[in-house]
């Protein structure tokens, strides 16, 4: 009988559906990876997979890292899905010499605190950041940017890389404004907005701000395009179609598996798996969770800190969501950012940020 080598998920399971929906995907993604390999038994070991409700909570994250941490047998990682909770476990996690791999946090924080033992298959917020605002600025033409953020670890320091570039670019902030978290009332905020007149206005938020925020600004008489994030990932939280408005658009950095070559296999089997398709971090979750087997299967001894050697030194790992490489930090090389605009119904992707900007320059 083969021994037993067991991965963790961190993931957000029973908060509201804004954030529990990606969890569940992401939970499932790395069950396939795990099934898979099982399924192949081209490995000299077992693989189980335990899952751990964090709630997108720093005590229940802090929870679930100890309980993995105390199972010897658990040898990584994949998770946790967002920045606060994995700035939060990280150093648990590196103490413990555990992989840890993030499928979503994309805090800059997080690669630039000493710990090697936390990784990310995700762009950092300052590349998207950047990114985000070269498409803004050269390609739609923004020249007065209202920016509005929520103060937290994802939205406040997107934000100001998307300040700093879009001014290098040329174009003039009006506004950069932090809003408090979990209010439903922001026309105090709208009716500043509408002040200053923007051509385009910048969210840093979640979806739990941004549906208020969406239409509240519209309803102040703003008709300026919206331009989010993969905070905003469902389209629809930033959409008024109520309003003969443009956009919204947003960027992704996450792998639309609809699209993507490389995440075709991928992308057939969790739909013949899960009688579904979804495509928000869950060849990412995939992608993290085959890093940590190929690491496992290639470190001499099952033991933490040799898999954690192993997960290093990924280079051009031929993932779902792309070729992986991972830098000294822990960060991806040369990720890629999507863009994508509401038309109707319609999520129209617009190409990559990198690609789309080279052509108008």
């Amino acid at each position: 009988m083969k021994p037993v080598i067991k991965i963790g998920c961190s993931a957000v399971l029973s908060e509201e559906d804004d954030e529990a929906v990606h969890g569940r995907h992401i939970a499932q993604a790395v069950g396939l990876a795990v099934e898979q390999a099982n399924q192949r038994a081209e490995f000299p070991f077992e693989l189980e997979l335990l899952v751990g409700d964090d709630q997108a909570k720093t005590g229940p994250a802090l929870a679930v890292a100890r309980e993995f941490i105390e199972d010897l047998q658990l040898l990584g990682v994949v998770g946790t899905m967002n920045s606060h909770t994995s700035l939060a476990t990280a150093p648990l996690y590196n103490q413990a010499r555990l992989a840890q791999i993030s499928p979503a946090a994309s805090n800059p924080a997080l690669t630039r605190q000493g710990i090697d033992s936390f990784f990310r298959v995700v762009p950092h917020d300052l590349y998207q950041g950047r990114e985000g605002a070269k498409y803004a600025v050269k390609v739609l033409g923004a020249r007065r940017i209202a920016i509005i953020h929520d103060g937290g670890s994802f939205g406040e320091p997107l934000a100001a890389v998307f300040s700093q570039t879009s001014q290098e670019l040329g174009a003039q902030v009006v506004m950069l404004r932090r809003i408090q978290p979990g209010q439903h009332d922001y026309r105090q905020v709208a009716a500043e907005v509408a002040e200053v007149e923007p051509d385009l206005i910048f969210l840093g938020v979640i979806e739990a701000e941004g549906r208020h925020l969406a239409v509240q600004l519209r309803e102040a008489g703003l008709v300026a395009p919206y331009f989010g994030t993969d905070g905003l990932k469902p389209s629809r939280f930033l959409a008024t179609p109520e309003y003969d408005v443009e956009g919204p658009y947003h960027t992704s950095a996450s792998t639309d598996v609809r699209l993507r070559p490389s995440a075709a296999a991928f992308a057939q089997a969790y739909r013949d798996r899960y009688g579904e398709l979804y495509s928000i971090y869950t060849a990412e979750a995939y992608d993290a969770a085959n890093i940590l087997i190929v690491a496992c299967a290639r470190a001499t001894r099952p033991e933490r800190s040799l898999v954690l050697e192993q997960v290093a030194r990924t280079k051009n790992f031929s993932g779902a969501s792309g070729t992986i490489t991972f830098d000294q930090d822990g960060d991806r090389l040369n990720p890629e950012i999507g863009m994508y605009k509401v038309s109707g119904e319609t999520l129209e992707f617009l190409g990559y940020t990198r690609e789309t900007v080279e052509q108008v320059e």
